[in-house]
């Protein structure tokens, strides 16, 4: 059945049609694009139950969307149909301080949910780095970002949600928890329309240190180290110096150390230390000192002020747009085993080599995620074939390691070859049960 056919089931609803479909609606930052045939800007879950049932009753694909901020074309619909918008369904419901819960509508932004967090004495601690997400949108993906080395991802945070089914039935997590795999199912089985979220106390007090070190794999094997030796960094990020000089040339503050006493840093090792006071973090900090020794770190740089944080925490956060502004750029983000993080790495300058591609790092050392980065003052289309060929290498080098290509960011339709053979049956059971007729966001496989 065409769209033209399922409109009448859709009266009531806010229906956008062309050529008055805004060009966002049909791609995300990943560069994959494709325009739908009709968008639904729904309001509420009654409305997402009537789209979803009258597609499903004729086959119409539906691909929900939130900010479209996704690097993997996840919301992008790559089989046409009609793009679900969640942006309007953006409401902070409740804060119940005493049960440290909030519920919220998938459309709200991270960054309002953490300051809605903030304002009652609390933390909502997953920190992805786009802000600018709907919590929606991370909870598709199960978003973690820095913070996941001690904190865990979205899905640990969320403690029940509401969900419209492919049939237009709405349930429960907490009534029907066989289907918690929604959370992580990048819109391909069921749409999330609210979300009952864990938060936590904040830390007492807080510290970040910069450990820079005159070779990269040394800088990687400390954070390994350092947790074996029980500490529990909130962050352990490994900045390669080419991203933080490229960075900083950027946004005119490089913050992070290039170079010291004469020697030239490879990489810093950046830590967040938390305790109940600054007592508790200067002990840690003290004993830590003791240990950076064996090391072999060039220095340890102390950011304990609130000003510094700020300073540290943007010029990190500058990374990613810094790279995005460049004239071509490319990014692979995976995951692997947190102790082949520097094998990985390795693996990747090698590739770039070959293809005249000169990778930069960030990775997530202890959890094994890992952002390459690659820049170009070539033009996109000229740069696109090698940039293409770098990142397909990495994709497929992170699952012969052991790790997924999905990264944070998701599998969406730009990763789905990497997909493992095992993960793909697990998932195909699910999906024939929550989605008989295959039209919640086909094209993309998950996790």
């Amino acid at each position: 059945m065409s769209i033209e056919q399922v409109l009448p089931s859709l009266e009531g609803l806010k229906v956008i049609l062309p050529p008055d479909i805004p060009s966002d609606y049909g791609r995300d930052e990943s560069g994959a694009a494709r325009m739908p045939e009709a968008v639904v800007e729904a309001t509420s879950a009654a409305e997402v139950s009537k789209l979803l049932g009258a597609c499903a009753a004729a086959g119409v694909a539906v691909t929900p969307r939130g900010a479209g901020t996704g690097q993997a074309g996840g919301c992008v619909p790559v089989n046409g149909g009609v793009v679900l918008s969640l942006a309007k369904l953006n409401g902070i419901l409740e804060v119940d301080e005493a049960a440290r819960t909030m519920r919220v509508q998938p459309g709200a932004l991270l960054q309002d949910v953490k300051a809605e967090a903030e304002r009652h004495g609390l933390r909502y601690p997953p920190d992805p780095g786009e802000k600018t997400a709907t919590i929606g949108g991370n909870a598709a993906t199960d978003a973690g970002g820095p913070g996941a080395l001690k904190y865990g991802t979205t899905s640990d945070y969320v403690l029940d949600a509401e969900i419209v089914l492919a049939s237009g039935e709405i349930v429960r997590l907490k009534d029907r928890p066989e289907y918690a795999g929604v959370i992580g199912g990048e819109g391909t089985l069921g749409v999330v329309t609210e979300l009952t979220l864990r938060l936590e106390e904040p830390a007492g007090s807080d510290a970040i240190l910069l450990l820079p070190f005159a070779d990269g794999e040394s800088c990687a094997a400390a954070a390994g180290r350092i947790i074996a030796e029980g500490y529990a960094p909130a962050m352990a990020e490994y900045l390669d110096t080419a991203l933080v000089e490229y960075s900083g040339s950027v946004t005119g503050n490089a913050v992070f150390p290039v170079e010291l006493d004469g020697e030239r840093v490879a990489a810093t090792l950046m830590l967040t230390l938390e305790g109940a006071d600054e007592d508790a973090v200067m002990e840690q900090m003290e004993t830590l000192a003791e240990l950076a020794e064996e090391l072999e770190c060039l220095d340890i740089l102390v950011g304990d002020t609130p000003t510094m944080k700020r300073e540290f925490m943007a010029a990190y956060e500058a990374f990613h747009s810094s790279v995005e502004g460049a004239k071509s750029s490319c990014e692979a983000n995976v995951s692997v085993p947190a102790q082949r993080v520097w094998e990985y790495m390795e693996y990747a300058r090698g590739v770039g080599e070959e293809l005249g591609v000169k990778p930069m790092f960030c990775a997530h050392l202890g959890s094994g995620g890992v952002h390459a980065y690659a820049v170009s003052e070539q033009a996109r289309s000229e740069y696109a074939p090698q940039s293409e060929a770098f990142v397909k290498a990495l994709y497929a080098e992170s699952v012969r390691l052991g790790g997924e290509a999905a990264g944070e960011y998701g599998v969406g339709c730009t990763k789905q070859e990497y997909v493992a053979a095992e993960r793909r049956e697990r998932y195909a059971a699910l999906k024939a049960e929550l989605d008989p007729a295959g039209i919640l966001n086909p094209g993309k496989a998950v996790r």
